[in-house]
């Protein structure tokens, strides 16, 4: 069968690699790849192509969200994520996947899920609409850890029906990674130190033992995988860099040591702004405790002062918004965290990268996609406008005026 063939024509170019945008641009889809990409000066159109003119557009690379958890909540309190069954948060993250890729997330990291591990096979068999979706399965945590919640619950409740996979020491963290992998996970996700919305910890207690961290990271890197942390802490954060983690999520108490290693280890940190932002407007509607409540008003500056001094210090940056689809952080929305990278001190371009090149780094998905390069996929997004103008277009889906994902024209939601 002969391949389509598809000629975007005439519109502004950001490949995501950082360098100028390119004007009266011309990228050929041939099939579910980029085939070429240049100037109407310089490419010359296949007869055979179907020609979308896009002029006066922009066309960049399909956004991807590196932490989020479209778990199906309706609330913020962890007692709920435990009573709903399910079977019915699955029926509502089937349409959190298309309002996620609908948005111009054609990538995302679900960083403790299982659902998750459903959802990716509904998708790429073509019985939903949604995003290419990475995977950790159950976020494995200590008993007490930032994920073993809530507290008030027996531990067995919290063991069948919570997000997470709870282990003690070195033997029973290395099953848990292996029960992970065998479920389907494509990275590892772990919780180094308490949380935000720990119910009896804090951001600065550590968890887990360097032992312990090293343990699953062999395991996982054994297998070919990543292992992203969960680290606000100092201590928290500095153990799982000496355990040899691939990402520190959040990095709110970063010091300078931890920022030192981080750049040479060519560890990723990825900040998650928006989650501390939308609980601190909307928690208390959302029913976040109040425990959780007063701890991100605490941080949030702290937080956003760690992510600049990592930024100029030489930290690669990826983006993520820690959101979850209740109606606090709702599915649809995570473009706000390129806003807020922009407010903190970054250009529009450089926010993009983060959440396309750097992205892509940090899930070890680059040699195909993350940038619109010959050979990659064909994931990308036309913009009514410049992000690079108004970087806040990209939070209005009706802004988003096609997404392609392997080069097919993705089927639109008309719902707000």
């Amino acid at each position: 069968m002969e391949e389509s063939c598809t000629i975007l024509k005439g519109g502004n170019l950001i490949d995501g690699n950082g360098g100028s945008q390119v004007e009266n641009s011309v990228i050929v889809i041939k099939g579910e790849r980029i085939d070429v990409v240049g100037t109407i000066d310089s490419v010359p159109i296949p007869p055979e192509g179907k020609v979308v003119d896009i002029s006066g557009k922009t066309v960049m690379p399909g956004l991807i969200d590196a932490h989020c958890h479209p778990a199906g909540t309706k609330s913020l309190n962890p007692m709920t994520w435990i009573v709903d069954p399910p079977e019915l948060r699955a029926i509502r993250s089937s349409l959190d996947m298309w309002k996620l890729i609908d948005s111009g997330f054609t990538t995302i990291r679900d960083c403790g899920n299982s659902l998750s591990l459903h959802l990716k096979k509904a998708i790429e068999e073509g019985s939903i609409n949604g995003p290419r979706v990475f995977c950790a399965g159950r976020a494995i945590t200590q008993t007490g850890g930032h994920f073993d919640m809530p507290h008030s619950l027996p531990l067995t409740w919290v063991k069948e029906r919570g997000f997470a996979r709870i282990a003690d020491g070195v033997d029973e963290c290395r099953k848990a990674v292996r029960e992970q992998l065998r479920a389907g996970a494509d990275f590892i996700k772990i919780a180094t130190t308490g949380g935000v919305m720990s119910e009896r910890s804090f951001p600065s207690v550590a968890q887990f033992s360097v032992e312990e961290i090293k343990a699953i990271v062999e395991e996982a890197h054994n297998a070919g995988v990543k292992v992203s942390s969960h680290a606000q802490g100092t201590k928290g954060i500095k153990n799982a860099l000496l355990g040899g983690v691939d990402t520190i999520e959040h990095g709110i108490f970063l010091d300078d040591e931890a920022i030192e290693k981080m750049i040479k280890q060519n560890t990723y940190l990825i900040p998650t702004l928006a989650i501390a932002e939308a609980i601190i407007t909307g928690g208390i509607e959302a029913g976040v405790p109040e425990v959780s409540l007063n701890k991100a008003r605490e941080v949030q500056g702290i937080n956003l002062a760690s992510f600049v001094r990592a930024w100029k210090a030489g930290v690669k940056i990826g983006l993520g918004t820690d959101y979850m689809s209740d109606p606090m952080t709702p599915m649809g929305k995570n473009a706000v965290e390129l806003e807020l990278y922009v407010k903190a001190g970054l250009s529009p371009m450089e926010a993009i990268v983060c959440a396309t090149k750097n992205n892509s780094e940090a899930l070890g998905i680059n040699d195909t996609l993350g940038t619109l390069e010959a050979g990659r996929l064909a994931d990308l997004i036309i913009v009514c406008g410049n992000p690079l103008n108004n970087i806040g277009l990209l939070k209005d889906k009706r802004n988003i005026m096609r997404v392609y994902k392997g080069g097919e024209m993705i089927q639109r939601l008309n719902i707000d």
